[in-house]
């Protein structure tokens, strides 16, 4: 209030009591502080670049690996297919340039050195540039024609179940659905063979239904459609080649220490040495070891100098040990003859009466033969089976195959 021209504060308001009954006030206006949520959206703004940047980063780099897979995939392949055609054009030049009769040992084995792209031979390998690709011919004219053998099996099936159970292993009613299958999947009748064999009906009750052939088979791979034939049946105790391909966890740990460095495929020796520890001395073979549509042979009838561990195990009294020996003796120099250095080997008299007597082609005849390449990139590995028949002015594929299993 104004008083005698002074300003005067006004006093509060008390009661007659002499106790403040009330205290009027004025109203506070709160300011806030809003420097921290700048700081929070600058965070937020920051993670999200982050975010954003790792997973550019990190598509880049998938792409990346794509891209240099998929070129190294194509490397592989064309590396591959370069070994089946080297092999094709080395097979045609034996055949033209049959290999002149050795007249020393020095001779003899310059004659090998460059006889070297034949079957029975170690996995022939070789490399350009940053590729490298490995080789394997084998010699089908060594197997059993199927489509003959069933054709004999039609009429007396004892054969065809004494050869499962002496080189597959199998017995009692397992072998007897393979056999009777093997046979109805042949014949063009839809009867059932035995009790155990299997038509057009059985196949096109299963979950994924197929028809039976009824007729004779133009490729090998065909019998695992055949009832009671598992992969163990068909490839044996050697199992799938094609995974040979793959890499364990060590190998994989190699290529990392080495860079992608393709680590030396495992020589075939040391592959038989561990099937022997597993097995012993009796390997089962496989459907594939024995039988070739391509062949035309109804007897085991093998050539000692291109027949694979496998194929010698056809022959009766031949044991792993003994057949390994003969593929170390040969690669030193070729059997000119039965009786060259073959009766040293064990249960000679008894095996000899299955091999051919005409060990050394003349280079006059054709060939059937099954080669496989498989080409290494990096840490990619393509591979492609193909079998050919080989004369000495023209060449026919009539099986190809890429991939791996």
């Amino acid at each position: 209030m104004v008083c005698n021209g002074s300003i005067t504060r006004p006093h509060a308001h008390y009661s007659g009591r002499g106790t403040a009954d009330a205290i009027e006030v004025p109203a506070r206006t709160t300011i806030r502080d809003e420097r921290g949520i700048a700081l929070l959206l600058v965070l937020w703004v920051i993670t999200l670049l982050t975010v954003i940047c790792a997973e550019f980063s990190w598509t880049m780099r998938t792409e990346t690996v794509i891209a240099r897979n998929y070129k190294e995939g194509e490397q592989a392949y064309y590396t591959a297919e370069a070994g089946i055609n080297k092999a094709i054009v080395e097979l045609m030049r034996n055949l033209n340039q049959p290999p002149p009769a050795p007249s020393t040992e020095e001779e003899s084995e310059e004659i090998e050195e460059e006889r070297r792209w034949e079957p029975g031979l170690e996995p022939i390998r070789f490399s350009f540039d940053e590729s490298a690709c490995e080789v394997i011919i084998e010699d089908e004219n060594n197997k059993l024609s199927i489509n003959a053998f069933l054709r004999e099996a039609k009429k007396n099936p004892t054969r065809l179940k004494a050869l499962l159970e002496e080189k597959i292993g199998l017995e009692g009613e397992e072998r007897d659905i393979v056999a009777d299958s093997m046979i109805d999947w042949w014949d063009a009748d839809h009867d059932i063979t035995g009790i155990n064999g299997a038509e057009r009906d059985y196949y096109l009750s299963l979950d994924d239904p197929y028809e039976c052939r009824d007729a004779e088979l133009p490729v090998i791979e065909e019998l695992l459609l055949v009832r009671g034939v598992t992969e163990q049946i068909y490839y044996g105790d050697a199992g799938n080649p094609a995974q040979a391909t793959t890499i364990t966890a060590a190998e994989l740990e190699e290529l990392v220490k080495t860079g992608g460095r393709v680590p030396e495929p495992e020589p075939e020796e040391e592959r038989d040495e561990r099937a022997e520890d597993q097995y012993g001395e009796k390997r089962n073979l496989g459907l594939i070891n024995i039988f070739s549509t391509f062949s035309s042979s109804t007897s085991f009838k093998i050539n000692i100098n291109t027949a694979s561990l496998d194929q010698l195990l056809l022959l009766e009294g031949m044991d792993i040990g003994t057949a390994r020996a003969i593929i170390r003796e040969r690669q030193i120099r070729r059997f000119e003859e039965p009786t060259d250095r073959l009766p040293e080997f064990k249960n000679y008299e008894v095996w000899s009466k299955d091999i051919k007597k005409n060990m050394v082609r003349t280079g006059m005849d054709s060939q059937f033969y099954t080669i496989t390449s498989r080409g290494f990139v990096g840490s990619v590995t393509r591979e492609i089976t193909c079998t050919v028949l080989v004369s000495r002015n023209n060449f026919f594929i009539l099986r190809w195959q890429e991939g791996n299993a």
